[in-house]
């Protein structure tokens, strides 16, 4: 199957809902419809989180996974991209857990003031000279960096809130904290980041994280695959 030019631009129009009911009426194939439509956000959510384009891909397809095993449970109530990006998040968070020793963990709680000052001075001081950054695709990578070096609590609102414009109600459910906790940490992710770039936050932040054609296909084909070896099940 040539999953790169299956995808038929008028199938935008059908809704969420309608792609769910053709597949779990048998109609695998059209579970590429929502892989297309949500690939650049589970990205970027996934990207976020792990620091790794590689890693950031094989968690997207493990979410599509577990989102197609489970898409009989979701009933509409919310939006499929909220639902689709809540298990991103877990996902990524999962294999983050699973990635560092027992002892050091992962917390989502505020940081200390402290540990703010220290990743202010360290990202202060590997900043580039203006001439380096002249060029709109090193000031996307010179936000990308930046945004990498963010404390994990507030990079996650960041990207929920600033890179995916999800709501605060959005990003408290997928992050199942108060809205207004993420309100709070997405506002000092920003702060941060505009001390140190001043207009680059919000003149590239749009191109953060950017999302092939290429790698769309391969989540894509990857997930198929997948669900090929395991029956569709």
């Amino acid at each position: 199957m040539e999953y790169a030019g299956d995808y038929n631009l008028a199938e935008g129009m059908t809704s969420d809902q309608d792609v769910i009911r053709r597949v779990l009426e048998g109609d695998t194939a059209s579970f590429e419809l929502i892989m297309r439509r949500y690939n650049q956000r589970l990205y970027r959510i996934a990207r976020g989180v792990l620091r790794n384009e590689a890693d950031a891909e094989d968690a997207v397809q493990d979410a599509y996974i577990q989102a197609y095993q489970n898409l009989e449970r979701f009933r509409g109530k919310g939006a499929l991209s909220a639902w689709l990006a809540k298990i991103t998040v877990n996902e990524a968070l999962g294999r983050l857990r699973r990635s560092r020793p027992a002892k050091e963990g992962i917390s989502l709680d505020d940081l200390q003031e402290t540990e703010e000052a220290n990743f202010m001075a360290s990202t202060i001081s590997n900043l580039p000279n203006p001439e380096q950054s002249a060029a709109r695709g090193e000031l996307r990578r010179l936000l990308e960096s930046v945004i990498d070096s963010l404390p994990e609590v507030y990079r996650l609102a960041f990207i929920l809130c600033g890179v995916e414009e999800m709501s605060v109600a959005e990003a408290a459910d997928c992050l199942e904290i108060e809205p207004a906790t993420v309100k709070t940490r997405y506002h000092r992710a920003k702060k941060i980041l505009q001390q140190n770039l001043s207009s680059v936050v919000d003149s590239a932040t749009g191109e953060v994280f950017s999302f092939a054609g290429e790698r769309c296909d391969r989540i894509v084909a990857g997930v198929f695959r997948r669900l090929e070896l395991h029956g569709r099940n």
